[in-house]
């Protein structure tokens, strides 16, 4: 479990620098996930923070800008996974491995990083050993009748993967993004 917490941490960081950094003018902007802004993405990521803080510490309030709320919510989520032992019991999902809250937390936090830059038009360069480690982590949380993707699911269904692509194009891929997606102009 500690490189899982490793990986999920590292990828939490980089994505928290990157949110710390969305100037005024942006986030308004659309993202690659279909009908969500900028400040919508950022939201999202708070909330699914706060939905894993919340199973052992109590409610957190959100300030007015999301960015001002990341840092410390994401801490929060890693404290929380850290501290869980074999378990995390989510709210309306039971008891759930802590190894595989920390594997899709670290691909949605990489994911949810590439989608930013895509919107903002800057690249999110991931260290090779995160996005290798990160790789297998999506193919299994995206594999056939996996209850995260497809209908009803997390994600939408998975896309091809293509090994001329950078790996975390790959990635986002998997969870079905499309890896030509830029902003309209």
């Amino acid at each position: 479990m500690t490189d899982l917490l490793s990986l999920d941490a590292t990828a939490v960081a980089l994505t928290g620098h990157d949110v710390a950094l969305i100037p005024d003018a942006a986030m308004e902007a659309p993202t690659p996930c279909e009908g969500w802004t900028v400040t919508d993405l950022v939201r999202h990521m708070n909330e699914r923070h706060e939905a894993i803080a919340r199973t052992a510490l109590p409610p957190l309030e959100p300030a007015g800008d999301p960015r001002d709320d990341f840092a410390l919510v994401a801490a929060r989520c890693l404290a929380v996974l850290e501290r869980a032992g074999e378990t995390v019991t989510m709210p309306r999902l039971g008891p759930l491995s802590t190894e595989w809250v920390l594997g899709i937390h670290a691909v949605d936090m990489l994911v949810h990083r590439w989608d930013l830059a895509r919107a903002l038009r800057t690249t999110a360069a991931v260290p090779s050993w995160i996005a290798e480690a990160a790789l297998p982590l999506a193919r299994a949380n995206t594999a056939p009748g996996s209850p995260l993707n497809g209908p009803g699911g997390a994600y939408r269904p998975p896309l091809a993967e293509d090994p001329s692509r950078p790996t975390i194009d790959n990635i986002a891929a998997l969870l079905g993004r499309d890896p030509l997606w830029s902003p309209p102009v």
